[in-house]
């Protein structure tokens, strides 16, 4: 199937490794230009460097206000132009409730949604006089069935659904569509390290922890997925075969999530 990316030039965050890193790969092999953005330059050079000419690293911390407009102008130095733009930055460890301090707040929110939706405008907006554009942010099923082990990086994950809305009907009259992937519980060094974390808490193994979280989940497919497989919907929602898909949150999570 054509997807239509062959020349579109592509911002990708959290681009060194899980679901970022296979999304830039599946975007490249596409055709698409990436513009590799991260915190770790090594990781980044080897991708780059895995990827071919299509690819660019770029060290950049989301979380700082000045990086959407620096990753923009970067992004159209390179290629001249920015088509797309995957959101895919942020992360959590478990807190509840009760444990949660104001600073804990601000850092989920500030890790999760402001980044996402600065960068989301800054693209959207260079977008706009070229009639096309593609806005694709991950987000979590627990920002649609909130999980009370991560209560602010659930209401974060939540508030990027909402926005998405929102930028849905603010661009898609001038081409630029925005949506939401919504993943299940995903085998990426994130997930690992949280189950390493809680391993040597319960004194239990990785792959016992990593069992249970499987059970709490309740995955009808009775596994995780696979990163490529989240990268595999992100590249769809990115290509012209998606040209009449706009505020959407597509959920690729193997039967998680109950709700309608």
């Amino acid at each position: 199937m054509e997807l239509g990316l062959s020349g579109r030039a592509a911002i990708v965050t959290g681009a060194s490794r899980g679901i970022g890193r296979a999304t830039a790969n599946a975007l490249a092999a596409e055709g698409a230009h990436v513009l590799l953005c991260g915190r770790d330059v090594d990781a980044l050079d080897v991708e780059a460097n895995e990827i071919g000419h299509d690819a660019t690293p770029f060290v950049a911390d989301v979380e700082a206000p000045a990086a959407a407009d620096a990753i923009v102008a970067e992004c159209q130095r390179v290629f001249g132009r920015v088509d797309i733009l995957v959101n895919n930055a942020g992360g959590t460890s478990a807190q509840f409730l009760k444990d949660l301090r104001p600073d804990d707040w601000q850092q989920a929110f500030d890790r999760n949604f402001f980044s996402a939706a600065r960068l989301a405008v800054a693209a959207a907006n260079a977008m706009r006089p070229g009639g096309w554009g593609r806005l694709v942010h991950v987000s979590s099923i627990d920002g649609i069935e909130a999980d009370k082990a991560f209560a602010a990086y659930s209401a974060a994950k939540a508030a990027m659904l909402n926005l998405s809305k929102s930028l849905s009907q603010e661009y898609a009259r001038h081409g630029v569509l925005s949506n939401c992937v919504v993943p299940g519980i995903t085998i990426t060094e994130s997930v690992l390290d949280n189950a390493a974390a809680a391993a040597q808490r319960s004194g239990d193994t990785v792959d016992e922890v990593m069992t249970r979280m499987l059970e709490r989940m309740r995955v009808a497919q009775r596994r995780m997925a696979q990163p490529s497989e989240i990268a595999d919907a992100i590249v769809f929602l990115c290509s012209e075969r998606a040209s009449f898909i706009t505020g959407a949150a597509l959920a690729v999570d193997g039967g998680t999530l109950r709700s309608i």
